[in-house]
């Protein structure tokens, strides 16, 4: 009999360490499916940014205002800002600026702009484009906007 109650204590003590060992295996499946799903995440979140990154083209006409001329078409592909058959009223401190809605105050001054320069392009990396949907011609020192273009 005490052969049998140290064969039966041995096999519950190996039954026992085996469920253990089983459970430490699902534990793992758990923790690799759920660095899988957080893989997913990532990915997913890298493809957003990148999406985010790559300028979608957008394009518009100029249209003048405030008595002032401004024709043309402004395009903003590749983080760059590309303006082509462009012409607009002469000024003392013409800026090109993105903007939301036309509005100065807010948005981003991108550079100097030549009023009689056809073709002109400017550099758009590290600003976020999405944030404006108008090319907006301006004269600083007026505090006028001769023209903008609505970007669609």
């Amino acid at each position: 009999m005490g052969l049998t109650k140290t064969t039966l204590g041995a096999f519950a003590l190996s039954t026992s360490l085996l469920l253990g060992a089983c459970g430490n295996d699902d534990m793992k499946k758990d923790e690799n499916m759920e660095t899988k799903s957080e893989m997913k995440d990532k990915d997913m979140d890298m493809k957003k940014e990148d999406m985010k990154d790559k300028d979608m083209m957008m394009s518009g006409m100029f249209k003048s205002m405030n008595g002032e001329k401004v024709k043309g078409k402004a395009t903003i592909k590749d983080h760059k800002l590309m303006l082509t058959d462009f012409k607009s009223s002469k000024g003392p401190d013409l800026h090109v600026y993105l903007t939301k809605d036309g509005d100065i105050k807010n948005g981003m001054k991108i550079d100097e702009v030549d009023y009689d320069k056809m073709e002109q392009t400017f550099d758009l990396k590290d600003i976020d484009t999405s944030k404006y949907n108008e090319v907006t011609i301006y004269c600083d020192k007026a505090h006028v906007t001769f023209g903008s273009a609505m970007l669609k």
